[in-house]
């Protein structure tokens, strides 16, 4: 006999509940302390994702492991220098 559905072992995914508290936390501190403050969470989000995506290979951390582990680090980090050059950028 199956054990019901509710009973199934769920994937809780801890790095995609810690990417989304950060952010959450860019738009805090974007509200408290401006934008540039809460771009600089953002950027420093997508970097720590980045490398926790190449230091967990294969499907680990689970909730940020989308694609391949290039691609997957290729696109956070271009994401993460797009955000940061408009950062730095004057007037924007």
């Amino acid at each position: 006999m199956n054990p019901p559905p509710e009973a199934a072992e769920r994937h809780r995914a801890p790095a995609l509940w810690l990417v989304v508290a950060a952010i959450a936390a860019a738009a805090v501190a974007a509200a408290l302390d401006g934008a540039f403050t809460g771009a600089a969470v953002l950027v420093s989000t997508l970097v720590g994702a980045a490398v926790a995506r190449i230091i967990g290979r294969g499907r680990r951390p689970e909730g940020i492991a989308v694609r391949s582990t290039w691609v997957d680090v290729t696109i956070l980090l271009g994401l993460a220098a797009g955000i940061g050059a408009l950062m730095l950028a004057p007037g924007v």
